[in-house]
């Protein structure tokens, strides 16, 4: 019994277990506070959206705004809803051209800051239709923006075991959005002046200020800094973002694979547009993974979660209800409320399965509104159920369908046209929001030139639904705890969506001439055998993936990648040359090591903060590092590291 209890208190697996826990823990609270302050881009968009649901039912709006000065028509309603999303495509298009010249952070803050505080002053100014579009549609640019790069950088910010769960947080401030807007015009709908929509829209200024003052002590995305060829800027970024020091092994080894894997995608030569839907260049199945990125954010559109969001006041009116803005506020709250069982399940059972049994519960909840509508004359049951079934719709939507599509396509790209190929998803997100946007007033509405559907619209969105869930089962990979360049890796090695459950986290070895064919780095695994385990930050387990890579490197060049802390060192001081014009290091050497891949990081660790004393350094065999000393000619049995 004392043995064992001996084995216990002493058991350097336990303690290097519960250190990567309290390591982890850090790594994920930084990742959400970072964001959760990014998140306020989705804020202002939840906050848009919902203004103009309750803002075009607002009595001193309908008698001021409209050309017939009673009521907006069908074209009005259409065209002022749906130019927002005009704004949000020219937003997202462009969003490239300032992401990736001047940084995420810098998109970020410059459309918060400026475009969307200007578009907010124009809509305050407005007295009419002509120039209440005009600021919505600078607005739009802004928003567009954020919706482009916000998902982006909480992505690339995040560590792979909370990353989906991060990026869902987008979602939830946009619900968060729609809920306040909705409390705010509560209180002011009833004002017979012009403060009635006036207070809410000015509010937007302030969400759009504290995005702007939040970002501004956040850093860039280290992989931003990566792609510029910073890589000291790219380490004290990873290192803020983590909670770590900048000659953490572990956090070294995710730069050194986030540089690699960039090295690795521009060997192949500079990326434009068009490279978005060209497979090959390092870049495996892009076609598929565009189209799997347009599929789902096109499908999301189709839901009909706008057509509550932003008709909804209307539709719950024509039901016969007396509190329709209770009703829509109500809508706003099950939104927000069940959002969060998709931040925390978004990472327990994966995006591909919140997909399929979310849709699944959409369809089956439009349905039944639809055929309600249809079969039940009685219009307070009808009102009722019809209600009803709305909040289990919108509850099923926001658990899967709201945040899963930001996660999916902040994963799937690889990161030489990630921003772009984001872009182009978003664009498309917004187009179709746009479309749905313009031609629902013609579906529902009552009167010339109109479909008069009422209910019957649920069938519509019902059926879409009903597709999505086939889409996400034949389309979508699961990204679930993979880094964002393993991503690539199992989009190679997957045959289709439905086995990429079983891919797991491994090691990538970029130098292998094997992985342009898409061979795994054990080219006897398959996809059914266990892969080769990842790096859990143990130095242990960083000690065995050294020595994996031991065997074959006696005659690599100058362009191989760095694997542990000591050759990072050094690779990090050729670049820096680079650079800063800086000279390199003189080389090192370790006494007792005949490979430089055999050095364990973490006595690699002790060479560089503890330099030997001089009487050290003059003993044969001492166990400090000599840094500086010179090769001889005669064949030292030191080995000199030279810079990868």
């Amino acid at each position: 019994m004392w043995s064992f209890l001996d084995r216990l208190m002493y058991d350097n697996t336990i303690e290097e277990e519960y250190y990567k826990k309290i390591r982890q823990k850090s790594s994920s609270s930084s990742a959400f506070v970072v964001g959760l302050v990014a998140a306020m881009g989705g804020f202002l968009y939840g906050y848009d959206t919902g203004l103009i649901n309750d803002i075009l039912e607002m009595r001193y709006v309908t008698t001021h705004f409209p050309s017939n000065h009673r009521s907006f028509n069908t074209h009005e309603r259409a065209l002022v809803t749906a130019v927002l999303s005009l704004g949000t495509f020219i937003g997202a298009v462009i969003a490239p051209l300032v992401s990736d010249r001047w940084g995420r952070k810098f998109a970020i803050v410059v459309s918060s800051g400026i475009l969307c505080n200007v578009g907010n002053v124009i809509q305050v100014a407005s007295s009419g239709i002509p120039l209440f579009c005009v600021g919505r549609v600078v607005c739009g640019i802004a928003v567009g923006i954020l919706s482009a790069s916000v998902p982006l950088y909480q992505a690339e910010a995040s560590p792979k075991w909370v990353r989906g769960s991060v990026v869902f947080t987008y979602q939830w401030a946009i619900t968060w959005g729609l809920l306040i807007s909705s409390a705010v015009c509560q209180g002011t709908r009833k004002f017979n002046n012009s403060g009635s929509y006036r207070i809410p829209l000015s509010l937007q200024s302030l969400w759009a200020i504290i995005l702007c003052i939040g970002m501004l002590f956040l850093p860039e995305s280290p992989r931003f800094y990566v792609q510029k060829n910073k890589i000291q800027k790219g380490l004290e970024s990873l290192a803020k973002l983590r909670r770590l020091p900048t000659d953490d092994a572990d956090l070294i080894e995710e730069l050194v694979e986030i540089k690699a894997n960039y090295d690795y995608e521009m060997s192949f030569g500079k990326t434009s547009i068009l490279d978005c839907f060209r497979s090959g260049g390092g870049r495996h199945k892009q076609v598929l993974r565009m189209a799997t990125g347009i599929g789902i954010h096109a499908f999301q559109q189709c839901s009909g979660i706008n057509f509550i969001f932003y008709y909804g006041v209307n539709f719950f009116s024509s039901t016969g209800m007396d509190n329709y803005y209770l009703m829509s506020f109500t809508t706003y709250a099950v939104n927000t409320l069940f959002t969060v069982p998709g931040i925390i399940l978004i990472e327990i059972i994966g995006r591909r399965s919140l997909l399929l049994w979310g849709g699944t519960g959409m369809s089956i909840s439009n349905f039944i509104i639809a055929i309600v509508g249809v079969c039940i004359t009685d219009d307070n049951i009808s009102s009722i159920i019809s209600v009803s079934f709305s909040c289990s719709f919108i509850a099923f939507f926001a658990a899967s369908w709201g945040g899963c599509p930001w996660a999916l396509v902040s994963d799937m790209y690889g990161i030489s046209i990630r921003q772009k190929a984001i872009s182009i998803t978003v664009a498309t997100n917004w187009l179709v929001n746009f479309t749905c946007a313009y031609i629902t007033p013609y579906l529902i509405d009552t009167g010339d030139h109109t479909a008069a559907l009422r209910n019957k619209i649920f069938f519509i969105w019902g059926g879409f639904n009903a597709f999505g869930v086939v889409f996400a089962y034949l389309m979508v990979y699961e990204t679930k705890g993979l880094k964002l360049e393993e991503i690539d890796y199992m989009y190679v090695n997957c045959s289709n969506a439905r086995v990429s459950k079983k891919f797991k986290s491994q090691k990538i070895d970029y130098n292998s001439p094997s992985y342009k064919n898409g061979v795994l780095l054990n080219e006897k695994s398959s996809n059914n055998d266990p892969q080769e385990p990842v790096s859990d930050g143990s130095a242990s387990s960083r000690s065995e993936h050294n020595s994996v890579h031991t065997s074959s490197n006696s005659d690599s060049d100058s362009s191989e990648y760095p694997r542990n802390l000591t050759d990072y060192q050094l690779y990090l001081s050729s670049l820096g040359a680079m650079e800063d014009k800086v000279p390199e290091p003189e080389p090192i050497y370790a006494p007792g090591v005949e490979h430089e891949h055999d050095l364990n990081p973490i006595i690699a660790r002790q060479f560089f903060e503890a330099p030997p004393s001089e009487s050290d350094s003059d003993t044969e065999g001492s166990s400090h590092a000599s840094i500086g000393a010179e090769n001889d000619e005669s064949g030292s049995s030191n080995t000199t590291y030279s810079s990868s």
